[in-house]
């Protein structure tokens, strides 16, 4: 059954042009963000929501199909910031809110603090100008840092990502850039990872420890990381609604 107002842009212009006789070049794109059918409350309203999966998946609790790994039912906190043994559990990783194997706590406080900030962050983009509705990949991005980082590192993204996009980068550009500068080379615990992780140490070997250099390429490993992260849960998430 043909619904009303459920023919596709490029349908409408494919029967334009035949019966106007233009010709369309073979290598025409036309796409609309599928994520505009999602408004932003939707995107944190559950555990199984897109950009709450996209966080369990960049805190590599979930795989991009949103199936928990080992590490959502507990692991200790990598950052061990003064040799802390934090314990995370849930979706988000809850950096200890919660009672031991109580897994439902920790995805209830996730989802609340998730929720919380959402007002604050969605304010901080309207003052660089920047609508949300068309920058979802970004905000999710934004949510993730507040996720994952001090309440400054989430405060400061949505204008380093307005500069980067009034200065004409890609969006996947300006959100790896604003996410390593929204940083300002302070990352204390994740510069500890840098430090004793493998898989940063190997990718650091050509900067002097410490340095700036080696600072914010050890932010950008992992942030990078993160933005990939968050970008296959969402083609994933897309492909599915596709099918």
């Amino acid at each position: 059954m043909i619904r009303p107002f459920h023919i596709s842009g490029t349908s409408i212009l494919l029967l334009a042009s035949s019966l106007l006789g233009l010709q369309i070049p073979e290598n025409f794109s036309f796409l609309i963000p599928t994520d505009r059918r999602i408004n932003i409350e939707e995107l944190f309203a559950n555990i199984n929501s897109p950009g709450n999966l996209a966080i369990c998946h960049a805190e590599g609790n979930c795989t991009k199909n949103g199936e928990f790994t080992s590490l959502y039912y507990g692991h200790i906190d990598p950052s061990k910031i003064d040799g802390k043994r934090v314990l995370n559990q849930g979706f988000c990783s809850d950096y200890g809110k919660s009672k031991v194997g109580d897994i439902n706590a920790a995805n209830r406080g996730c989802l609340l603090r998730i929720k919380s900030r959402l007002p604050k962050l969605t304010s901080l983009f309207q003052q660089q100008n920047i609508d949300i509705n068309q920058h979802k990949i970004a905000f999710i991005n934004s949510v993730d840092l507040w996720n994952q980082a001090a309440p400054r590192v989430s405060d400061n993204f949505p204008q380093f990502y307005a500069n980067n996009i009034h200065n004409g980068l890609p969006v996947d550009s300006a959100i790896r850039k604003a996410r390593v500068d929204a940083f300002n080379h302070r990352a204390r615990g994740l510069f500890n990872i840098c430090v004793r992780e493998p898989y940063y140490r190997n990718r650091l070997k050509l900067y002097s420890q410490y340095s700036r250099s080696w600072k914010r390429k050890c932010i950008d490993i992992d942030q990078n990381r993160r933005r990939l992260a968050i970008n296959s849960v969402l083609r994933n998430k897309d492909a599915s609604r596709k099918r």
